[in-house]
């Protein structure tokens, strides 16, 4: 499925820079500082990508200008042999993987441009080729889609082809997990025709009550967070508080696994407000990157608390006692007040 992975070495070749035409790219213009950085750099470049039908560049714009400031008529390249929508999709797979980073219009603008082409992608096998994330395909798919031209059916990201909408198949999931609750997501999604993820947020609607298709298009994501700022405010000094009861669960507190995940969190709630911090001192061309980065891991994030939540409704019927500490010693010092020392 990725047109990066399915080139084949080719040999390289020195090309005339003046028969060059520019690239079919995702990319609005040509960063300048980073071509003349490019050109002032004692390294050789490495060579362009161009294709052969047209003598359009497909990767290597930035290296072009460069060679171009070292005042270099040639320069090496390799050939694309496939037609004008391959190349535009390498040009775009290309510039996402490695170079400048693209803007977050830039991947808007290239995830719009393969939707016109390629209607039938998933939101997610389009956001891996732009470097952009589902949620924002999904919902530039319902901003500039007209819902009765949707295809039935979309290939995700392993070349399976799945249904564009998930209610069928949500309402599968729920049977499995009538018949077997203890199955595990692989196997409901796989009896269902669904991805784990979907089947993942049937259990959780389920344990919550809820309609396990939800209202409106089943393929909508979750809304966006539009808290205000004194609602996420309180939102984290009630993470604070809870996690300071459970940094005094005997439970987690005396085992190795449960001070693990004592210090996972405590690095999870630092984190937070450190990337507040950090943010105003990330470059402008970086930001839609680290984005990006942030939204994936909080996207994994939600899925795992969506998990525990379903776990935490489970009963358990055979739930092991909380582990204790061995002994504590209890000493009263001088002063009169109370300590309490751990074992060794």
């Amino acid at each position: 499925m990725s047109a990066v992975s399915d080139q084949q070495p080719a040999s390289i070749v020195e090309i005339d820079i003046r028969t060059l035409l520019p690239a079919d790219s995702p990319r609005f213009a040509i960063d300048d500082g980073h071509a003349r950085a490019l050109a002032d750099s004692a390294a050789e470049l490495p060579p362009i990508l161009v294709h052969r039908a047209t003598l359009r560049v497909i990767d290597g714009m930035h290296r072009v200008r460069a060679a171009e400031l070292r005042n270099r008529s040639t320069i090496s390249a390799c050939w694309f042999e496939g037609d004008e929508h391959a190349a535009f999709l390498l040009a775009v797979e290309t510039n996402t993987r490695h170079g400048l980073p693209l803007s977050s219009d830039e991947r808007r603008q290239a995830a719009l441009r393969i939707l016109r082409i390629h209607p039938q992608w998933s939101d997610r096998s389009i956001a891996e080729r732009t470097g952009w994330n589902a949620t924002s395909v999904g919902v530039l798919r319902r901003e500039t889609t007209d819902p009765d031209a949707r295809p039935d059916a979309r290939v995700g990201r392993d070349g399976r082809v799945r249904p564009s909408t998930t209610a069928d198949g949500r309402r599968v999931a729920a049977e499995v997990i009538a018949r077997d609750p203890a199955a595990s997501l692989r196997e409901i999604a796989r009896q269902a025709g669904i991805s784990v993820g979907t089947a993942r947020d049937v259990r959780f609607r389920l344990a919550q009550g809820r309609p396990v298709v939800p209202d409106g298009d089943p393929a909508v994501a979750a809304p966006a967070d539009d808290r205000s700022g004194d609602e996420a405010a309180q939102d984290f000094a009630r993470s604070v508080t809870l996690f300071a009861r459970l940094r005094n669960d005997p439970s987690l507190r005396f085992s190795e696994s449960g001070r693990l995940v004592l210090r996972r969190l405590h690095t999870q709630l630092r984190t937070a407000e450190e990337w507040k911090r950090l943010a105003p001192a990330i470059p402008p061309h970086g930001r839609s990157a680290v984005a990006d980065i942030l939204a994936a891991c909080a996207e994994d994030l939600k899925g795992m608390a969506q998990e525990l939540r379903v776990e935490a409704d489970r009963p358990a019927p055979d739930a092991a006692p909380p582990v204790r500490p061995r002994s504590v010693r209890v000493d009263r010092p001088r002063s009169g007040s109370w300590s309490v020392a751990r074992p060794a």
